[in-house]
């Protein structure tokens, strides 16, 4: 199971110190992008200014009413390899599908926790993933939704070839349960980010713990 960090920050300070805290210790890193309309908060993410200075590829997570509109300003970042966004965004998801498509990233679909697994049928063949949100999204460090662990599981029974990762109350007590899920990443946020330690340390820890139940 891969760990893919999720920075969500305010501000271009916070930003460049997450990421150089987290040095190359990932593959991977996820940027999640808020516009203060679809979720109740607005993160820090300029593109022209991270692209010349990201090591990493990375996802971008948008949590955002105009998924194709932000995507748009990231199509020349040749690190974004992968966009996921969120179900309840758009009411024309065939449209953003379409759009995204031709950007060359895989892409994902995010369900909040209310919406049933189901709903994402229709569009099965136009995406490469599903993500699921362990609690309601917007903000880091939100009480995790025990009820995510079964959604996970039977996520990965009804669409074994999709991609699922999970965002949202990602730590070394919930893990455990992802991986008994068969879910393919996690995406660990104030647990990496927000701890004591350095990031890298963080990581180092998670990893450690995954390696550990997975032998």
């Amino acid at each position: 199971m891969e760990i893919i960090p999720s920075l969500l920050v305010n501000s271009q300070e916070k930003f460049f110190a997450g990421l150089l805290g987290l040095g190359d210790c990932v593959r991977m890193l996820q940027i999640d992008i808020a516009d203060g309309e679809f979720v109740p908060n607005v993160t820090w993410a300029d593109p022209g200014i991270i692209a010349p200075r990201l090591r990493l590829e990375c996802e971008l997570h948008l949590m955002v009413k105009d998924p194709v509109g932000v995507a748009e300003k990231w199509r020349a970042v040749t690190q974004v390899k992968r966009v996921l966004f969120h179900y309840e965004a758009s009411p024309d998801i065939p449209a953003v599908l379409q759009k995204l498509k031709t950007f060359g990233w895989e892409v994902s679909l995010v369900l909040n926790p209310e919406t049933p697994l189901e709903a994402i049928e229709p569009y099965l063949s136009q995406i490469q993933g599903i993500m699921l949100m362990g609690i309601i999204p917007g903000f880091q460090g939100q009480p995790f939704i025990p009820a995510t662990y079964e959604r996970a599981r039977r996520s990965k029974l009804m669409y074994p070839s999709h991609y699922l990762e999970i965002d949202g109350g990602v730590n070394e007590n919930t893990i455990p349960g992802f991986i008994a899920a068969g879910v393919d990443a996690v995406c660990p946020g104030s647990a990496v980010f927000g701890h004591e330690k350095t990031p890298r340390e963080n990581v180092a820890r998670l990893q450690s713990l995954i390696t550990g139940l997975t032998k």
